[in-house]
């Protein structure tokens, strides 16, 4: 317990908020030079009583001070009881975190590594049952993996030479099928046109070369003129004796008729419809266009 003056008492309230002189003025609206009076316990400073307490009561209750105390002091002109707050400031001492030790870290130690020690047993012992089961595995593995990759290919060898050998027959068969079963030449298309004593006929699938036959009835004898035709001398004069057969060296041929009556004519083994032709006693043309 400290005894102080009014003045004092002010003073050491404003240091304690931390409030300059000028500060102190603006907050209380009092003149700077009676702030430092009062705080002085100078009170001739100010204009009289009357201000000394008023400028007291508005100065004590902007520092949160006793204005009773204060005034009942300034009265009487004694001096106020103070509990002072003791200055720990000097005793405290910064303490760095790493300096810092914690009563119950043994303890609390303990109590971690007992907490742990199963976890840690556990995998220890999964460990050791993995590492167990790896090694039996290796050590029981098969080692006639080889010979049974032998038989595997010897039996895929046998059953490769045993289709190929069944299919070969097939393959005989299906050749000789197909040889006997050669694709027919199609047939001759022979179509004869015209009328009076002029025909004309257009020949199609006929085998090349074309092959024209001719030859005469019993006592009958006709003149024959062909052209594009290995017939020698490009005509000849047919009798039921000396038939004949010309092979065509053009895509047209033309073939004068001394006349048609008792007269056959082939072309390849298609024999040619001559009964169109007006008058068969007399002259007549067939032409022949291959296509």
């Amino acid at each position: 317990m400290a005894q102080k003056t009014v003045g004092q008492v002010l003073r050491d309230q404003r240091a304690k908020l931390d409030m300059t002189l000028n500060a102190a003025q603006d907050l209380t609206q009092i003149q700077k030079m009676y702030i430092v009076a009062l705080e002085r316990d100078d009170y001739d400073a100010l204009p009289g009583d009357f201000y000394v307490k008023a400028y007291l009561k508005q100065y004590a209750e902007r520092l949160d001070l006793d204005y009773d105390q204060l005034v009942t002091a300034y009265e009487k002109n004694e001096p106020i009881d103070v509990q002072e707050t003791p200055d720990l400031t000097e005793d405290y001492r910064f303490v760095k975190p790493s300096e810092r030790v914690d009563e119950n870290e043994d303890e609390l130690d303990g109590k971690k590594w007992r907490y742990y020690l199963p976890i840690v047993l556990l995998g220890t012992v999964a460990a050791l049952i993995i590492i167990s089961i790896s090694a039996a595995v290796i050590l029981n593995k098969p080692k006639n993996s080889g010979i049974a990759e032998h038989l595997y290919s010897v039996s895929t060898s046998s059953k490769s030479k045993a289709s190929a050998s069944s299919t070969e027959p097939s393959a005989s068969s299906s050749s000789a099928t197909s040889e006997s079963k050669a694709p027919e030449p199609p047939k001759a298309d022979i179509t004869v046109a015209g009328n009076g004593q002029a025909l004309v006929a257009t020949v199609k699938n006929v085998p090349s070369p074309v092959k024209v036959s001719l030859s005469t009835a019993a006592g009958v004898a006709v003149w024959i003129g062909m052209t594009n035709s290995d017939l020698a001398g490009g005509q000849i004069t047919l009798t039921d004796a000396t038939p004949t057969t010309a092979t065509l060296t053009g895509n047209q041929t033309v073939l004068t008729l001394g006349k048609t009556a008792g007269l056959t004519l082939k072309i390849g083994d298609t024999p040619i419809d001559l009964s169109s032709i007006a008058a068969p006693e007399s002259p007549a043309t067939l032409t022949i266009n291959v296509e």
